[in-house]
């Protein structure tokens, strides 16, 4: 899941932004600020919401109108707080099951079709689904996922040990 990070001393933290389920409200709020989810798979994104009579800069820029869509790697400035935002999710290996009356996705790295019962990886940032399977007795490893070190779509780290590829004080000290 997408997250906003906040300086805590001189560490930075992760706050993870909820998915909104069905029609409920969801989200984050930071300090008086919203980070809302929007979309699914490839659609998705994160919007900022500032209340009424609340000042907020992305990337240097005004918030107008109250409301902007945010991209990864942004910064966001309110007051004497800063925060970042970023799109990167841990990705997840899953057993793959096929929705009704839904095709089988293929694999983009080995183009071989992922059915169901197959160990698999939706890529956080494209939602495109790619084999991620140990060998067994009887077939060998397919790494697709893991075969790069991000998706060759999005450019989303491909790590699946769950401390996220992007951090804010890895920016700051470039």
């Amino acid at each position: 899941m997408s997250s906003v990070w906040r300086q805590a001393g001189d560490q930075w933290q992760p706050l993870t932004i909820p998915e909104v389920r069905g029609s409920g409200a969801g989200g984050l709020d930071v300090d008086g600020l919203r980070f809302l989810r929007f979309g699914a798979a490839n659609e998705r994104g994160v919007a900022l919401l500032l209340p009424p009579g609340v000042a907020a800069r992305v990337n240097g820029r005004p918030v107008l109108g109250g409301l902007r869509v945010l991209e990864h790697k942004d910064e966001v400035t309110f007051g004497r707080s800063r925060l970042f935002y970023s799109a990167e999710s841990t990705p997840l290996v899953v057993v793959f099951r096929r929705e009704d009356g839904s095709r089988s996705p293929t694999c983009p790295l080995c183009r071989g079709p992922v059915r169901d019962g197959d160990q698999a990886v939706q890529c956080p940032g494209c939602g495109r689904w790619f084999h991620q399977a140990d060998a067994t007795e009887d077939r060998p490893a397919k790494p697709c996922w893991t075969y790069a070190p991000t998706c060759r779509f999005c450019n989303h780290p491909t790590a699946l040990g769950g401390e996220a590829g992007w951090r804010p004080e890895r920016e700051e000290g470039a």
